[in-house]
């Protein structure tokens, strides 16, 4: 299935109407069973469930970098994942690395984030999210699902044994608690969204060691936690 498809409808602009094809964003539903046992069904673009799979067992804390489960297969829309053993779930600790940027560099890549996102500028209809190091974007991803885009990014980064304890993330979506817990899980010591944190992704933010930035715009942006990892 492709992540788009045409369609044809009628556009009323200016008290005109037109018969014309646009373009929308496909969904798919889809599953991770771990050791047999349903684990997840939810929804997201079609494509990249390998990454989704990985992504979903490293921000839950079942693998940490360089882990791998001893098998992953894919059936359909259905990912299977088996473990010799039944996984200990990771203690959630603060971010150890060291990592700094400056807030130039984050403006920067912020733009060259949205500049990437293709299928946005297609549909108006997906969120974003990519690792990025001081003057490259490592890996993007667009999804329908905030949360399957933050699982499919971090993946991804898995998947190509990125230092990510030595990148940031940056986000098209609003941040919650939740996406701080599972970005710190991983190491990642900055996020950069577009949108708004709640109190409690700040809060979280403080907690574990993760600068995170909000309203990322332009030549603009919030900084909520941890300023010194932007030298401030």
């Amino acid at each position: 299935m492709s992540v788009t498809d045409r369609i044809v409808i009628t556009a009323i602009k200016a008290a005109k109407t037109e018969e014309r094809e646009d373009t929308l964003v496909q969904q798919m539903r889809y599953t991770l069973e771990l050791n047999g046992v349903h684990a997840i069904t939810s929804v997201c673009c079609p494509g990249d469930l390998r990454s989704l799979a990985y992504g979903y067992l490293a921000t839950q804390g079942y693998i940490t970098p360089g882990e791998e489960p001893l098998s992953m297969e894919q059936i359909g829309c259905v990912v299977k994942i088996a473990f010799a053993e039944t996984p200990v779930i990771q203690e959630l600790v603060p971010v150890a690395s060291d990592y700094r940027v400056t807030p130039d560099i984050i403006l920067k890549q912020v733009l060259e984030s949205v500049k990437a996102g293709v299928i946005f500028k297609e549909t108006g209809a997906t969120h974003s999210a990519s690792i990025n190091r001081e003057d490259s974007i490592e890996c993007h991803v667009e999804d329908i699902s905030r949360s399957a885009v933050l699982e499919k990014i971090i993946g991804c980064a898995y998947m190509k044994n990125l230092e990510i304890h030595r990148s940031f993330i940056i986000l098209s979506s609003r941040v919650p608690s939740a996406f701080v817990r599972k970005i710190a899980r991983v190491g990642i010591p900055i996020i950069a969204a577009i949108s708004a944190p709640t109190v409690q992704a700040v809060n979280e933010a403080d907690k574990l060691g993760v600068c995170l930035c909000g309203f990322v715009r332009g030549n603009r942006m919030n900084v909520y936690a941890n300023k010194w990892r932007l030298g401030l």
